[in-house]
């Protein structure tokens, strides 16, 4: 018989062998599970405090009952129960099993309670929380859950399988959770995962789920979603010198702005107390070191002097209090010892604090993770009980008493918890001088749903200054002076402050994904098999994570496994095809791998000293195309939970890409938010290896930047760096909320575009007019562009090169009358590019190519260009012969890749690294072949293609940049050094 229900209490019923069990599907993929003796089922303490959140009623089910089996269904999931022992299957809506039990469960308060769930091979399992950090893939560990020191800071009774299935222990009660190790052929049942406890109930929430995404989505909708931290939490927290004093403390904080080092929170350890706290927890100032303003009308506090310049203050308190009174209160019910009912939250001690203006609290693991044996409790349970569940309640009442003071979000920064913490505090896990160990713990608190994990700052290394400022929010903990970024070496100096201005600057994007966060459970920091969970080389990754959708970090690590895909190493913009492992090489102005993947549009903010809770007016957009990608960027107040209620503004973007364009949309915001800014601006950068026929902005023909105009309105046109492979323009968010900003890049001509672009003509104002002038203009550049292609001597490049510039010449009109005239310029052209690199006629054309226009058989334009292109391979043969002259192999290939690569920063260590040959003997072997040291080599080249460009008419800040100098003064210095000729006056020659 098949019955639709809904009852709150869910569906209970009597085993065959004795014992009730009770099922409750609290959404379509999720059910509730629990079993014991006696048939009645009082509310855990972690449902009763509001920790855990159960529906206020269930989803609809039915249920189906024969002599063996009771199946209780839902649209999405079903569980088939054996009605006399309680094992089951946990099945999805199709019907596929994906976990079932290995034994009998049982449950007897008395007696404990256990559940062996059956582990399939191939069989992945993640979760667990900060626990024995040995890897992220939990296969073959045995955890205690029990906050505890050392590795067991904050465990989380929760699983997830790669099978699509998750399980939740509904308990504060210690327990283990031992995961057998799996094996043999992927259809057995080859381990299982025991869950024991001695004493309490077995209750558990089970989740179903498509990856573990959806199974993070669903696991925190029950056990709370991570709240948002007030936005400047996401900057940079110092911790100081525990002796110091107040006017130690502003100098501290004053040296961050001295060497412009952005940094938003100052943190005090326990010396900031006059003396140990008395009984009841009652704290005090230290006044001999610390002055503090009487009254708000008279700031002249050391916390006011912080405030005037930026930073936050943050206390560091342990507490020992009873919390259960208070909480038990709050739930609505009566505390079992009337005393200790009477007594005041414990948050009411530190509201002097609040008000002298304490924005943030520390609170060490000391007292919360040594047993209390003998207490008892106000809420009438024994330490075995209470023991995980009071770090949560500690961070849940210090959470609710700031909102209630000041309306604003708190900074609780906590180093232990358990289930639903993610909901009241951050976290930072791993000791000092652990490393490796440190990111795993992270990466298994993102597992297990926490969203906001900070690791300890190894300011002495590089690698760790990388580690730490691309977490979910970083701190530098010095507990000593020597540890402020300001006594270290000069070049550690410079290291962390680029790291923590890079961290500022992409304060965008780390907030939209702690948005992302707060509305699915997904971490910030994610570990590979979240972002790629069909990559099996990722199951285990723990030297390397995401941050955000689109960046991914390595740490601690030599060796660096980019995923299928696209992937631009930050630092030097070189590209990567994946899948593959890699052995990565840090460059010298970094500390670690750092990889965009090929789609990303990364948000960034301009350089600031701390961060302001109202958005920016103007951000910076970092588009990295690859086909269809789009991406949002979120923002509110930064310092309410009215996020939670609607107030957010969405900026869509969307960027379209193939072999021949770019289009970029910038949609308007969407939503508002107290404090949000007017009309916003963007500074919009393409990363492209390509520089464009043409740019459109909002369907109009915009300007290319020169110096003239750069000059009269920097932020006018738009501008190509060939070193770094980016162009820059700058646009002002759309007026109307439906039309976005477009933004489209011509990579290359089509009869399209050649019909789009008659009619227009830039101007200084960045207008356009005259048609034939546009024609002229664009047959002049592509020219150019035909030059630098010719010097890469690669044959595609060329061609498409060739096609653009004879196709830029062509009439306005529809006859093609002039192509003879375009044969004999092209021929002029590329007999004056094999001139300029030493090579006759013949040598560049062949012999039976010496006199091209006698060819009687060119009698259309497009035998023509087909001539034209033959007389191109023959100009690159003879380059590549003079390639060829070399004899050794690899530097043959060296050569021909330093002619395609000139524009770029060329090195000889980069070669070696390539070749796998020793510098030392490369640079001998180089000069013994070549004749030149390589330097000299690169320079010879360089200066070769500057003064074949320069002739051709080009613009000196465009050789300098297409000839692989960055800075236009600097070129000219060389070049007029290497010729003995100032480039303007070549230029000015030519033309």
């Amino acid at each position: 018989m098949v019955r639709l229900n809904r009852h709150m209490s869910g569906f209970p019923f009597r085993l065959g062998l004795g014992g009730w069990m009770c099922v409750s599907p609290v959404n379509p993929h999720t059910f509730r599970v629990r079993l014991n003796d006696t048939g009645v089922f009082p509310e855990q303490a972690l449902i009763r405090y509001g920790i855990v959140r159960q529906p206020e009623e269930l989803c609809p089910f039915s249920t189906e009952q024969n002599n063996a089996i009771i199946a209780i269904r839902t649209d999405q999931a079903e569980l088939l129960i054996d009605r006399q022992n309680g094992q089951f299957r946990w099945n999805a809506g199709n019907g596929r099993e994906i976990v079932r039990t290995a034994t009998v469960p049982r449950s007897d308060r008395s007696g404990g309670f256990g559940i062996c769930l059956a582990a399939m091979s191939g069989e992945a399992l993640y979760g667990l929380g900060d626990v024995a950090p040995d890897g992220i893939e939990r296969s073959g560990q045995k955890v205690e859950m029990w906050v505890a020191g050392t590795h067991f800071h904050s465990p989380i009774p929760f699983v997830m399988s790669s099978r699509g299935w998750a399980i939740m222990m509904n308990t504060t009660w210690k327990h283990s959770i031992h995961i057998n190790s799996v094996g043999g052929r992927e259809s057995e049942d080859n381990g299982h995962i025991d869950i024991e406890g001695p004493e309490g109930e077995l209750d558990f929430y089970l989740f179903q789920g498509n990856d573990y995404a959806e199974l993070l989505n669903r696991y925190t909708a029950i056990a709370g979603r991570p709240r948002l931290l007030p936005i400047w939490a996401y900057g940079l927290h110092y911790f100081c010198s525990v002796e110091s004093g107040g006017r130690q403390i502003v100098e501290d904080a004053l040296k961050f702005r001295q060497e412009g080092i952005p940094c938003d929170l100052i943190g005090l350890s326990d010396g900031w107390m006059a003396e140990e706290p008395d009984e009841a927890g009652n704290r005090q100032w230290d006044f001999r070191r610390f002055v503090i303003s009487s009254s708000r009308q008279e700031p002249t506090a050391f916390i006011d002097t912080l405030h005037r310049h930026g930073f936050k203050l943050s206390l560091m308190l342990s507490c020992d209090y009873d919390l259960t009174a208070h909480e038990e209160t709050n739930a609505g019910c009566e505390p079992q010892d009337a005393e200790a009912g009477a007594a005041k939250a414990w948050f009411d001690q530190l509201r002097t604090f609040v008000d002298e203006g304490v924005d943030a609290f520390k609170i060490p693991s000391a007292n919360q993770t040594a047993p209390h044996p003998e207490r008892s409790w106000a809420n009438g349970m024994t330490d075995n009980e209470m023991h995980n569940l009071y770090p949560v309640v500690l961070g849940k009442q210090m959470q609710e008493g700031y909102v209630r003071q000041t309306g604003k979000r708190p900074m609780i920064h906590t180093v232990v918890g358990y289930t639903g913490m993610q909901q009241y505090t951050a976290t930072e896990c791993g000791k000092y001088g652990q490393r490796t160990t440190a990111v795993i713990s992270a990466l298994n608190s993102g597992l297990s749903g926490h969203a906001h994990t900070a690791i300890h700052m190894h300011v002495e290394e590089p690698e760790g200054i990388h580690a730490s400022f691309l977490m979910p929010w970083a701190q530098n903990n010095s507990g000593r002076h020597f540890r402020h970024p300001c006594f270290l070496e000069e070049k550690q100096r410079a290291l962390f402050r680029l790291y923590a201005r890079l961290r500022y600057r992409l304060l965008p994007y780390l907030y939209s994904a702690a948005h992302t966060a707060a509305n699915t459970g997904m971490p910030i920091a994610r570990a590979m098999p979240l972002s790629f969970p069909d990559d099996e080389q990722c199951r285990n990754l723990f030297t390397q994570y995401m941050l955000g959708d689109h960046l991914l970090v390595g740490v601690f690590t030599e060796n660096v496994y980019l995923p299928k895909g696209c992937w631009i190493d930050y630092w030097t913009g070189d590209r990567y095809e994946g899948p593959a492992t890699i052995a990565y090489r840090v460059p010298e102005q970094a500390g670690g791998p750092l990889f965009v993947r090929a789609g990303a549009i990364i948000p960034m903010r301009p350089d600031m000293e701390y961060i302001e809770p109202s958005g920016a007016e103007r951000l910076i957009l970092h588009v990295y195309p690859d086909g269809p990608s789009e991406s949002a960027i979120y923002e509110d107040d930064g310092i309410t939970f009215r996020y939670e209620e609607g107030s957010i503004a969405e900026t869509r973007i969307r960027c379209e890409a193939d072999e021949t364009r770019i289009v970029v949309r910038i949609w308007r915001r969407r939503g508002t938010y107290e404090g949000m800014t007017g009309r916003r601006s963007y500074e919009v950068v393409v990363h492209t290896e390509n520089k464009p026929a043409f740019l459109r902005l909002n369907g109009q023909r915009y300007a290319e930047q020169t110096p003239a105009t750069a000059r009269r309105n920097p932020e006018s046109g738009w501008k190509y760096d060939r070193l770094a492979g980016t162009i820059r323009l700058y646009a002002e968010e759309a007026a109307e909320a439906d039309e976005p900003v477009l933004i489209e890049l011509s990579l290359r001509f089509t009869e399209q575009d050649e019909q789009k672009q008659h009619g227009v003509k830039p101007d200084p104002s960045g207008a356009y007019s005259s048609p034939d002038a546009v024609a002229q203009e664009t047959h002049h550049d592509s020219a150019e562009w035909l030059h630098i292609a010719l010097d890469t001597c690669v044959q595609a490049e060329v061609e498409a090169a060739l096609n653009v510039w004879w196709n830029s010449g062509k009439p306005n009109g529809s006859s093609d009358d002039n192509w003879r005239v375009r044969l004999l310029d092209g021929c002029l052209l590329l007999l004056r590019h094999a001139e300029r690199r030493g090579w006759s006629l013949g040598d560049a054309f062949g012999a039976d190519l010496a006199n091209p226009l006698s060819h009687t058989d060119t009698q259309t334009a497009e035998q023509a260009l087909a001539l034209l292109t033959k007389l191109a391979g023959e100009v690159l043969a003879a380059a590549k012969k003079s390639i060829e002259s070399v004899r050794h192999p690899i530097l043959r290939e060296i050569v021909a890749q330093v002619k395609k690569e000139l524009h770029k920063k060329l090195s000889l260590q980069e070669f070696a690294d390539r070749t796998g040959l020793h510098p030392v003997y490369l640079s001998r072997l180089f000069k013994r072949e070549i004749g030149l040291p390589f330097s000299d080599y690169v320079l010879q080249q360089r200066m070769l293609r500057a003064k074949a460009l320069l002739e051709a008419g080009m613009r000196v800040y465009e050789a300098a940049s297409y000839s692989g100098f960055q800075d236009a003064s600097h070129f000219s210095r060389v070049y007029s050094q290497y010729w003995g000729l100032a480039p303007v006056r070549v230029r000015r020659k030519e033309t």
